[in-house]
């Protein structure tokens, strides 16, 4: 049965039967994925906007593209103006780790290609706005370019905080935010064999991951006492703690860096507030980020910490919204207008957004806040409100250190708001809906106008969970055995093959026959899963298979083995992707054919016993993928 799953970290979405092996746009393994929800209908407009409505986004980062996409999906006709400061006009945010640990920058924009697709935007590059006219509706550029808006939407995003340490004006010191940053973050790992991370945030701990993919010493300072505050307490982030040092980082804990040491302008180690020097020749900042409020204050739009926001996304100025990272909105599991950093909460509110500036009339319960992370293999997830003040809340915790296990559940009453998991996150997608479940009291603090009532909407809510007809804990297991069963098939055949060569016929008998064991297990197993339908359906599934690992799954595999200069993977990739083209043309005929009341044409299939090239009618003299001779391939 295919369904919907969910990078946790970026948010892309993927149907199958089972969550892909990695991420196609950010590369996070298969354990980042949760079941998701249906993707929500594009809402009907009650207040359709009339032909050249201007529809301008300040940003171009998850809020702003997804708002773009929003306003397309109701207003197909719709001009839509996309202003960065920034010279590129597309890139992934989330992996500039992954860039400056070695990631080419065509990996960095296919991603986001395959995130956000081509919406037919006006992308305006390098331009900075240094004035918004809400009385006269327009922005006015530092280049001098005016750009009138009739709905405007501010995506601006945060900017890091800096720390102006005495010698902090040498050149080292590594802010991130931009690809320009990230660029220049990878020409400083060039020429320096060691790191010092300031921050031990999950933005801290980005750091530290694309300096080891670097190949350099790191040394990660935390002003607490615990790795990864605030959303994991001492215990989650002890397990963090011990797998950084099993990586051979460096953890400071309760310790600061106060002041610089450098040579020639450019930093040569930290000194620290255990009087001690750490030789380095690059410094990451990763203290914080505060929203980019400047532009919205000076125009008068109502701010706080953030730019304010009501439940439909719009600030006090009629006609102007703003989201993601910049945006002051209602937290779900709060109950506190808050700013809320993450990449799928700027997603979801730049969609509502998008919808509304288009004439939609949608208001949002409040948005949870979620931020999931892979550090060498271990997964971790906060989700929600981790750390209510003391005596407000009841904590329910299991620990497991040796196994590198936690799991913490923050009730306030009898309603989950919180929640962290650490080693396994399996039930991140359960609980997160559980708090999106919460009922609570919508009038918190907000900003804007008052407005006529709205339909409610809500991107996910327990109530849409749809029953299983399995226990969670089964269903898991019954997918790893049939993984685990059919990976066993595959190698003992290939074992019964290399046996046989070798003029062991015993053993080939024995690996053969261990083979075809595997198959029924793993038969078994998937008519558990209810993975066996019609003809049709099975024909529906085979290609939606075919499609994922051809258009998504072997391109991400084989820019990953370009990177690393893995020649054969490289290889075996390139012959696997060709065959999986033709795979789905083949199983797409033969589901047309299915679909008319017929049977497949195909009378004669010929397989490269290579590569996997399939074909019918005639065996070719010579494959097209890998080169072998005809009689290199078997007749079904």
């Amino acid at each position: 049965m295919l369904q919907r799953w969910q990078c946790m970290v970026c948010g892309y979405i993927e149907e199958g039967t089972a969550p892909p092996g990695v991420c196609p746009v950010c590369e996070a393994p298969w354990t980042a994925f949760q079941r998701a929800a249906a993707e929500p209908e594009p809402p009907a407009l009650v207040a359709p906007r009339p032909a050249g409505f201007r529809y301008v986004v300040v940003g171009n980062s998850a809020a702003g593209r997804s708002a773009a996409q929003a306003i397309r999906q109701v207003d197909a006709g719709a001009s839509v103006t996309l202003l960065t400061e920034e010279t590129v006009p597309l890139y992934y945010r989330p992996i500039l780790p992954d860039y400056i640990g070695g990631a080419t920058e065509t990996t960095l924009f296919r991603a986001a290609k395959r995130l956000y697709g081509e919406e037919g935007l006006e992308i305006l590059t390098g331009e900075t706005v240094e004035t918004l006219d809400t009385a006269g509706r327009v922005l006015r550029c530092r280049s001098g370019r005016e750009v009138p808006y009739d709905s405007l939407l501010l995506a601006t995003g945060s900017t890091p905080v800096t720390v102006p340490w005495p010698g902090s004006e040498a050149a080292g010191i590594a802010y991130f935010r931009t690809f320009e940053d990230a660029k220049t973050i990878a020409s400083l790992c060039a020429d320096t064999e060691r790191a010092v991370v300031v921050g031990g945030g999950l933005l801290g701990l980005e750091f530290v991951r694309a300096f080891l993919a670097r190949g350099l010493a790191v040394t990660l300072l935390v002003r607490g006492d615990r790795v990864g505050a605030p959303g994991l307490d001492p215990d989650a982030g002890g397990i963090i703690a011990r797998r950084l040092a099993e990586l051979g980082v460096e953890v400071g804990l309760n310790e600061e860096v106060v002041s610089i040491e450098s040579a020639n302008g450019r930093v040569t180690g930290v000194r620290t507030s255990r009087e001690r020097v750490i030789p380095c020749g690059v410094v990451g900042v990763a203290v914080g980020v505060r929203p980019r409020i400047e532009l919205a204050k000076a125009a008068g739009i109502a701010c706080d910490r953030g730019i304010l926001v009501d439940d439909r996304f719009e600030t006090n100025v009629p006609g102007v919204f703003a989201a993601g990272d910049v945006a002051q909105g209602y937290d779900l599991a709060c109950q506190a207008s808050r700013v809320v950093t993450s990449w799928r909460v700027a997603q979801e509110q730049g969609r509502l957004a998008g919808w509304n500036m288009a004439g939609a009339n949608l208001r949002s319960p409040g948005v949870v806040g979620a931020n999931f992370q892979v550090f060498g293999d271990v997964a971790f997830v906060s989700i929600g409100n981790t750390n209510p003040a003391e005596g407000t809340a009841r904590v329910e915790k299991e620990l497991d250190a040796a196994a590198g296990k936690y799991s913490k559940r923050v009730y306030q009453g009898d309603r989950l708001v919180g929640a962290v998991l650490v080693g396994d996150t399996t039930s991140a997608y359960e609980l997160e809906l559980e708090i999106r479940g919460i009922t609570t009291d919508t009038t918190g603090p907000r900003a804007g106008a008052t407005r006529e009532a709205a339909p409610e909407f809500t991107i996910t809510t327990a109530s849409r969970k749809e029953p299983s007809p399995m226990r969670k804990m089964t269903e898991e297991n019954a997918k790893a055995a049939l993984a685990g069963e059919s990976q066993a098939h595959i190698k003992y055949l290939n074992y019964a093959e290399k046996a046989k060569r070798e003029g062991k016929e015993n053993v080939a008998r024995l690996f053969a026959a261990a083979a075809y064991a595997e198959q029924i297990h793993a038969s078994a197993h998937l008519r558990v899963l209810k993975g066996i339908g019609t003809t049709e359906e099975n024909l529906a599934d085979a290609i939606a298979g075919e499609a994922f690992e051809s258009d998504e799954m072997y391109p991400a595999y084989i820019a990953v083995a370009e990177l690393q200069q893995e020649r054969p993977a490289r290889g075996s990739f390139n012959k696997a992707l060709e065959a999986e083209k033709v795979h789905r043309e083949m199983y797409t005929a033969a589901l047309q054919a299915v679909q008319a009341g017929q049977d497949a044409s195909a009378e004669a299939i010929f397989v490269c016993d290579v590569c996997g090239f399939t074909m019918d009618g005639e065996a070719p003299d010579e494959c097209p993928i890998c080169g072998a001779t005809q009689d290199k391939f078997t007749k079904f």
